[in-house]
């Protein structure tokens, strides 16, 4: 499987292959090298507190839209420039909670995070 890990000396988006490592050994195309702490998306929601928050200090800026009667959208804006965004949406308009909506959006946004950004938290 192909994921993005972002070094952590120049920003620069590397795709690596990932083979179920825990840790992955990453040159850039700028040839730093670092560790990228692979954490799996399914998994992500489960991470340590302090990995956590040290991500949640990392973002400079949260960014909600409501797209539709029934989606949200969040963009998360890092320090070091990378951006993800996280989506929630429900099936019918009438189950529609904007809180709820911007929760689950943010939620997801930060499990995609946690994954792109594992050099970071080591």
């Amino acid at each position: 499987m192909l994921i993005e890990s972002i070094c952590p000396k120049c920003g620069e988006i590397n795709t690596v292959d990932h083979k179920g490592e825990k840790i992955l050994s990453v040159t850039c195309k700028n040839k730093h090298f670092y560790d990228h702490v692979v954490i799996p998306y399914s998994r992500a929601s489960d991470i340590r507190d302090d990995k956590r928050v040290k991500l949640e200090e990392m973002i400079v800026e949260k960014k909600f839209h409501r797209m539709s009667d029934k989606s949200t959208i969040c963009l998360l804006i890092f320090e070091n420039g990378y951006e993800v965004e996280g989506r929630s949406t429900v099936r019918d308009k009438s189950d529609f909670r904007l809180v709820i909506g911007k929760d689950k959006a943010y939620e997801q946004a930060l499990k995609k995070a946690m994954v792109a950004l594992g050099a970071y938290l080591i």
